[in-house]
C-alpha cells in the first residue's frame, strides 16, 4: 500500500499492517474463510469471520523484541453464519456479536459465551446499537432493532428489558446516550427517548434512479454524521454523496461533506472524517477530510490486489500498533562527550553510543522504554501465550482508532506521529514550516505527558538544523525546549570545552573514565556530527555557502567577510548566554524539585562558570547586574576559576564579594592591595586602604597579620603600630619574634621601629635586656644627636642656667624650687627634644634592665661637655650604680638641685626621681607608660620620709611623708652634708636647712667634727639647741618611767602574796603513768581572762610573768580543777583580776 498526499504537506495517517494473513480454518467450515466485521480494545483484535468463526488477535512480544499480533484463541458461534458486527462493552468485560438474527453475548478477553442462566442470546434481530458515547458506561444502554420494532435494554449483571417501540424497516441504527439515529428503506430518523422525539429528517437517496446503503456514525455526543445519495451523473458513473451532520433535534450542525462516490464505510475520529472508497475513480482509497471541509487532506490509495478492501471499522476506545520506530528513536543512549584526560580531542571522533546502563543521569524527559523494559516483558510472558496488557501497551506503542479490513488481512489507520511529520519537513529542508509545526501542537497538547519526550526531542533536532544555519537565536530557544544538556552547547567553543573538560575531571570525576551524556538515539547521528565541529567552523561554512561567490577575493579576507564573522560569533555567544541564563533560572524555578542535568553538580558548575565569563564580558549594564546575581547565588562556583576573566573585565568588586562570602580574607585584602598600589583599578571602590585596616584590624589570623603589617607600615604608619599591638593582643607573639619583627620594621620605618619598641617594654613590658638597652640608647642617640645642633646645646645650656638663676633667687624666699625634673617639664617649652629627654629620664630611672655600662661608655664617648648638659641622667645612672656620693655631688653641685638631692637621701638612696614626680608628669604630659617604669620600683626601696623643721612648707613635689629611720637613710644625708660642707660657705644656707630638717639622724658631736671653721655660729645654733634639748627630754622621761615600772612591781607583788596565802597547801599525789586524766567526765578549765589593767604598762606585764614564772618550780598540777575554779573567782573591788596558768 501506498501513501498519496493531496493538499496538506504532512499525512495525518499512516496505513500500518496488523494481520497480513488470516489464519483461521476452522473445522466444518467450507470454502475460503473471510473476514466480515472486526473490532478491537488495548492489546487485542476481534475478528468475525465468514463462517460464524470469531478470532482473538493478541499483541506479543516476539523473540527478537519486536511486536506483532498472533491468534490466542476463536469462538465458532452456533449459527455457523457470516458474523455481521460486533460491538465492545469494556465496561463490562463483554462483546455483542451478532449472527444470523441472533446477539451472543461473549466475555472479554476470553470470548467464552456468557452462560444463559445469566444472560441469554436475543433472537430476531436486525441490527442493534450500544451506548457509543465515549466514556464508561454500566449499565449499558442497548437497542435492539426487530422487524416490527425496537427494543430498549440495559445491559448489566443481567439484561433488563426498559420499554418497547413499534417501529418498522428499521435496517441500521447508531446509539449516543438517550438519542439513536436510525436508517429505513427510505430516510434516516432522529429517536430521542428523553423527549420522545421521532423526527425522519433527510432521505438516504433523493435520487430515484440510484440507491445506496445507509451510513451512520457518532461524530460527537449527541451528534450523528450520515451518507446521503444527492444524485448521479447522466451516464451514471458517477454518483454523488453528501456527509450531513445532524445533533439530537435533527438539525444540522456542521458543514456537510462532499464525496465523488459513495463511501462504502465512513468513521469519526475526533475532528477527521475517514471514508472508505472503493469503486472511486481512484480505485479503493482511503479519503481523511476535516469536519467542516470537503477537500481532502490526505487520500490512503490501497494498492490493486485480489484480496480488495472490505470494511472500515472505528475502535472507541483505541488499540495499539506495533510500530516501534518512534520509541527505536526516543531510547535514551550515552555517548561519549570528553575523552579521558589522557585523551587529545579529534575532530569528528566519538564514541560509539552505548545503551542506557551506564548510570549517567539521563536529561529531565519522561523514559521510553528501553530494551531492558522489553526483556523483562519477555520473561513474564513465558510461562505461557500472554499479551501484553493495555496499560503496557499504551505506555511503550502509539495507539490508532481506525481499522481496515480486507478479506485476509487487517490495517490500522495510525496517526502520524509528531515526529514523523515534524521530520518529513526536516527532510525537505523547511526548518522554519517544522518548527512552527511544532509549536502549534505543542500549544495544543503541551499538558499531555506521553508527548514530552517527542517535543524534547523535536525541539533538539530542529535547534541542531538551525545551528548548522547559523539561526544562532532560534536554535538556543528550541536547544532550550529540548532539553539539549549544555555541555553539547558549551563544547561548541574550544576554549569552553576545555574548561568544562577540566572542571569536570577536576572535582570528583575519574580522570581514566570519559565523561558521557545521555541522548536520544534518533538523534546519534547529528549530535556526532555536532560534536565534530565548533562555532568557528559552522559559521566559515555557512559563509562560504552562502557568500562565497558575491566576496572576493574570500570570505576569510574580504572586510564585508570579517565583519559578517564577527557579527556571526556575536550572535553565537548572544545565543549560548540567553541558553545558559534560561538553565540557570529553571534550575531556581525547581529548587529542591530539580532532577536530572539540573541536579547535577559538575553540570550546573560548568554553567555557572561559562556564565559567568559571558557576563563578564559583557558591557551591557543589566549583564552586570545578572552577573552579580548569579555571583551572589551560586554555591558551586569556583573563584580559581573565574578569578582572571573578573579581574581582566574589571569586575573587581564582584571579585571581593565571592572571596568575602567564601571567608578567604587573604584574598580580598590582596586585591585591596593591589588596588593600593594601583596594579588594579576598580572605580567603586574608594578608599582600599582604609579597607585593608579594616580587615587587618579584624583579621583573627596571625598569618595574614603578619603578611600585610609591614606593607601597612610604609602606607600608614599610624594604622600600622595599632595594628601590630592589637594583633599581639590577639595572638601573642615571643619574645624572639617581637625581636625579629622589630628588626624588619627598623628597616621599614626607624620612626615606628621606636613606637613599637616602646610598646614592647612600656605595655607589653618585655623584660628583655636587649630591648630594654635598645630603647634607652634610641633615646639617648636622639638626644646626643640633638645635642650636635648649637643651637639646641645652647638651649640646653640655656634651660640649666635659669634653673640654677632660680634656685638662687628662691634661697632668699620662703619659697623652696622644684626639682630640676620638675621645672624641665613644666617651665620650659615644649619640644621633642624635651619629650625624649623626659622618656629617658623615666627609663634611665624605672628600668633594671638595660646595659648601664654601655649607657655610660656612650656618654663617656659623647664628651665632658655633653656630661655637664645631661647631668640628671649621669646622676640616676650614679644612682644605680650604688655611687651615692657621686650622685649627691653631680645634683648638688652642677645641678643645684637640692631638693631631689634630700629626698634622695630620704628614700634610702637608689632613685632620684620620685614616684609622685613621675606620676605627675607622666599625667600632665602624657607620658603615663614612662612614668609606670618609676612606679614599678618603689616595692623595692625604702619609703620616704617627710621634712621638717624650716623647710616643711616646701610644695610636695616628692613623696616624703612616712619617716622611716633607717640606717641607709642617716647615712646618706650625713654624705648630703658633708657635700654642702665640702664647698664651703657656697652651700651654708643649704646645709643649715638640711640640719634643722634631718636632726633626729644626726650626732651633734659629729657635725662639730665635720663643720667648717669659717662657719657662723648662727647657721647651726638651731640645729645644736634642738639637738641638746632632746637629749635632756629622753634622759627625763627615762628617769620617770623608771619610777612608775617600780611601782607597779610593787603593787602586782602584793596580789600576788594574797593569792597564794588564800589558796592553802597543795598535796602532790604520784602518777605512775605520767599521763593527762582520760576521765571524760573531768570538768573543762576556765578559760582565760585578760586583766583590765594589761594595756596600762608593760612594766606590770613584765613583773607578772616573772612573778609567775619563779613559782612554777614550786606548784605542782592538781588532779582536779576546783581549785582553779575558786582562785579564779577571788577578786577584790577596784583591782586586778588574775588568772592562774593551767599548771598552777
Amino acid at each position: 500500500m501506498e501513501d498519496n498526499n493531496r493538499t496538506e504537506a504532512n499525512p495525518v495517517y499512516e496505513l500500518c499492517p496488523l494481520i497480513s494473513q488470516l489464519q483461521s480454518s476452522p473445522v466444518g467450515s467450507h470454502g475460503k474463510v473471510s473476514i466480515s466485521c472486526i473490532q478491537a480494545l488495548g492489546s487485542d483484535i476481534y475478528i468475525g469471520c465468514s463462517n460464524g468463526t470469531l478470532l482473538r488477535y493478541v499483541l506479543n512480544e516476539t523473540e527478537d523484541g519486536t511486536y506483532q499480533y498472533t491468534p490466542i484463541s476463536e469462538f465458532m458461534l452456533q449459527t455457523r453464519a457470516s458474523i455481521e458486527d460486533i460491538q465492545l462493552a469494556p465496561s463490562l468485560s463483554m462483546a455483542l456479536v451478532l449472527s444470523d438474527g441472533c446477539i451472543f453475548f461473549l466475555s472479554l478477553p476470553t470470548l467464552a459465551l456468557v452462560p444463559p442462566e445469566i444472560i441469554r442470546p436475543m433472537k430476531n434481530a436486525i441490527a442493534f446499537a450500544i451506548n457509543e458515547t465515549s466514556g464508561p458506561q454500566e449499565p449499558v444502554g442497548l437497542a435492539l432493532i426487530k422487524r416490527d420494532g425496537i427494543g430498549f435494554w440495559e445491559l448489566g449483571a443481567k439484561l433488563v428489558h426498559v420499554q418497547e417501540f413499534k417501529e418498522s424497516s428499521i435496517i441500521l441504527a447508531r446509539r449516543s446516550g438517550p438519542c439513536l439515529c436510525l436508517a429505513d428503506t427510505e430516510n434516516y430518523i432522529v429517536f430521542n427517548l428523553s423527549t420522545r422525539l421521532h423526527l425522519p429528517f433527510h432521505p438516504i437517496s433523493t435520487s430515484e434512479n440510484w440507491k445506496i446503503l445507509p451510513q451512520i456514525a457518532v461524530s460527537n455526543p449527541g451528534e450523528f454524521l450520515v451518507v446521503a445519495c444527492m444524485g448521479t451523473s447522466p451516464d451514471f458513473r458517477n454518483v454523488y454523496t453528501m456527509g450531513i451532520f445532524v445533533n439530537e433535534n435533527g438539525d444540522p450542525c456542521q458543514d456537510p461533506i462532499n464525496w465523488e462516490s459513495p463511501p462504502t464505510s465512513i468513521a469519526v475520529d475526533e475532528d477527521l472524517i475517514a471514508s472508505l472508497h472503493i469503486d472511486g475513480p481512484s480505485g479503493e482509497v482511503v479519503e481523511i477530510r476535516r469536519k467542516g471541509a470537503t477537500d481532502i487532506i490526505q487520500s490512503i490509495a490501497l494498492l490493486k490486489s485480489p484480496d480488495q478492501a472490505r470494511l472500515l471499522s472505528f475502535a472507541r476506545r483505541g488499540f495499539a500498533v506495533p510500530v516501534t520506530s518512534r520509541l527505536d528513536k526516543l531510547r535514551i543512549s550515552s555517548m561519549s562527550l570528553f575523552e579521558p584526560l589522557d585523551s587529545s580531542r579529534k575532530g569528528g571522533t566519538r564514541d560509539h553510543l552505548h545503551e542506557p546502563d551506564s548510570g549517567l543521569t539521563p536529561p529531565p524527559t519522561p523514559k521510553t522504554p528501553s530494551n531492558n523494559s522489553r526483556h523483562s516483558h519477555r520473561r513474564s510472558q513465558s510461562g505461557g501465550k500472554q499479551g501484553l496488557t493495555s496499560s503496557q501497551i499504551g505506555r511503550s506503542l502509539p495507539t490508532a482508532r481506525l481499522l481496515v479490513a480486507t478479506s485476509q488481512s487487517v490495517y490500522a489507520l495510525l496517526p502520524s506521529n509528531l515526529i514523523s511529520q515534524v521530520e518529513q519537513l526536516l527532510d525537505k529542508g523547511k526548518v522554519k514550516d517544522a518548527a512552527g509545526f511544532l509549536s502549534q501542537a505543542q500549544a495544543k497538547h503541551g499538558k499531555n505527558e506521553t508527548l514530552a519526550a517527542d517535543f524534547q526531542y523535536l525541539n533538539t533536532r530542529i535547534g541542531v538544523e538551525y545551528l548548522h544555519q547559523t539561526a544562532f537565536e532560534d536554535a538556543g530557544d528550541a536547544l532550550f525546549r529540548g532539553g539539549l544538556d549544555p555541555r553539547l552547547l558549551i563544547g561548541l567553543w574550544d576554549d569552553w570545552r576545555e574548561l568544562a573538560r577540566r572542571l569536570l575531571y577536576a572535582y570528583g570525576t575519574n580522570p581514566d573514565e570519559p565523561i558521557r551524556v545521555e541522548v536520544f538515539s534518533g538523534l546519534e547521528k547529528q549530535m556526532v556530527t555536532l560534536m565534530g565541529l565548533t562555532i568557528e567552523t559552522i559559521v566559515s561554512h555557512s559563509l562560504v555557502t552562502n557568500y562565497s561567490p558575491h566576496l572576493k577575493p574570500s570570505t576569510s579576507i574580504s572586510s564585508a567577510g570579517k565583519e559578517l564573522r564577527a557579527s556571526l560569533h556575536w550572535n553565537a555567544k548572544k545565543m549560548l548566554k540567553k541558553y545558559l541564563r534560561k538553565f540557570c533560572n529553571r534550575r531556581r524555578f525547581l529548587q529542591d524539585g530539580a532532577n536530572g542535568i539540573y541536579s547535577d553538580e559538575g553540570v550546573n558548575r560548568i554553567v555557572d562558570t561559562v556564565l559567568v565569563i559571558l557576563y563578564a564580558e559583557s558591557k551591557d549594564p543589566e549583564d552586570n547586574n545578572e552577573l552579580s546575581m548569579l555571583l551572589d547565588a551560586s554555591q558551586i562556583l569556583r573563584i580559581e576559576d573565574i578569578r582572571d576573566v573578573l579581574i581582566s573585565n574589571g569586575h573587581i568588586a564582584s571579585l571581593i564579594r565571592l572571596y568575602e562570602r567564601s571567608g578567604d580574607t587573604q584574598s580580598v585584602i590582596e586585591i585591596y592591595v593591589q588596588l593600593v598600589e594601583g596594579q588594579l583599578t576598580e572605580f567603586s571602590i574608594l578608599d582600599p586602604l582604609e579597607r585593608v585596616k579594616r580587615l587587618l584590624q579584624a583579621s583573627t589570623s596571625r598569618d595574614i597579620v603578619q603578611k600585610y603589617i609591614l606593607w601597612l607600615l610604609r602606607k600608614d604608619r599610624t594604622s600600622g603600630i595599632e595594628l601590630m599591638i592589637s594583633s599581639d593582643a590577639k595572638h601573642p607573639r615571643s619574645i624572639p619574634e617581637d625581636i625579629l619583627l622589630l628588626s624588619k620594621i627598623q628597616e621599614v620605618d626607624s620612626d615606628a621601629s621606636l613606637v613599637f619598641l616602646e610598646y614592647l617594654v612600656l605595655q607589653k613590658q618585655t623584660l628583655d635586656p636587649s630591648l630594654h638597652t635598645q630603647l634607652v640608647l634610641r633615646y639617648l642617640d636622639a638626644l646626643l644627636v640633638s645635642l650636635q645642633d648649637p643651637k639646641r646645646l645652647d638651649q640646653q645650656k640655656e634651660t640649666i642656667e635659669n634653673y640654677r638663676i632660680t634656685q638662687n633667687r628662691s634661697s632668699s624666699s620662703t619659697t623652696e624650687p622644684p626639682p630640676f625634673l620638675w621645672y624641665l617639664a613644666f617651665d620650659t617649652p615644649m619640644s621633642e627634644d624635651k619629650t625624649t629627654r623626659l622618656k629617658l629620664d623615666f627609663m634611665l630611672q624605672g628600668s633594671s634592665k638595660y646595659d648601664m655600662e654601655a649607657v655610660r661608655r656612650r656618654l663617656r664617648i659623647a664628651g665632658r661637655g655633653i656630661d655637664k648638659m645631661l647631668a640628671l641622667e649621669m646622676a640616676i645612672l650614679e644612682a644605680k650604680c650604688g655611687n651615692h656620693k657621686s650622685t649627691l655631688s653631680i645634683l648638688v653641685n652642677d645641678l643645684q638641685d637640692f631638693l631631689t638631692a634630700e629626698a634622695y637621701c630620704a628614700m634610702g638612696g637608689g632613685r632620684v626621681i620620685t614616684p609622685k614626680l613621675a606620676v605627675v608628669i607622666g599625667d600632665r604630659l602624657n607620658l603615663s607608660h614612662w612614668a609606670a617604669q618609676v612606679l614599678a620600683l618603689e616595692k623595692d626601696l625604702p619609703h620616704s620620709i617627710r621634712r621638717q623643721g624650716s623647710g616643711s612648707n616646701t610644695p610636695n613635689f616628692m613623696d616624703i611623708n612616712e619617716s622611716h629611720n633607717t640606717q641607709q637613710s642617716t647615712e646618706l644625708t650625713r654624705m648630703l652634708l658633708e657635700v654642702y660642707m665640702g664647698v664651703g660657705q657656697a652651700k651654708a644656707k643649704e646645709a643649715s636647712m638640711l640640719l634643722n630638717a634631718q636632726a633626729v639622724k644626726l650626732d651633734a658631736e659629729e657635725i662639730t667634727q665635720l663643720m667648717p671653721s669659717s662657719w657662723s655660729l648662727d647657721l647651726v645654733s638651731s640645729f645644736f639647741e634642738r639637738s641638746f634639748r632632746r637629749s635632756l627630754h629622753a634622759s627625763y622621761e627615762g628617769q620617770i618611767l623608771k619610777q612608775l615600772s617600780a611601782a607597779q612591781n610593787l603593787q602586782t607583788s602584793a596580789l600576788a602574796f594574797e593569792v597564794f596565802a588564800a589558796a592553802g597547801a597543795m598535796i602532790e599525789e604520784p602518777n605512775d603513768d605520767d599521763a593527762p586524766p582520760t576521765d571524760d567526765s573531768a570538768p573543762t578549765p576556765p578559760p582565760k581572762t585578760e586583766e583590765k589593767g594589761e594595756s596600762e604598762g608593760g612594766d606590770e606585764k613584765a613583773m607578772e610573768k616573772s612573778e609567775v614564772s619563779s613559782n612554777e618550780g614550786d606548784i605542782q598540777p592538781s588532779t582536779s580543777y576546783g581549785a582553779k575554779k575558786e582562785w579564779s573567782s577571788v577578786t577584790r573591788p577596784n583591782e586586778h583580776s588574775i588568772t592562774l596558768k593551767e599548771n598552777i
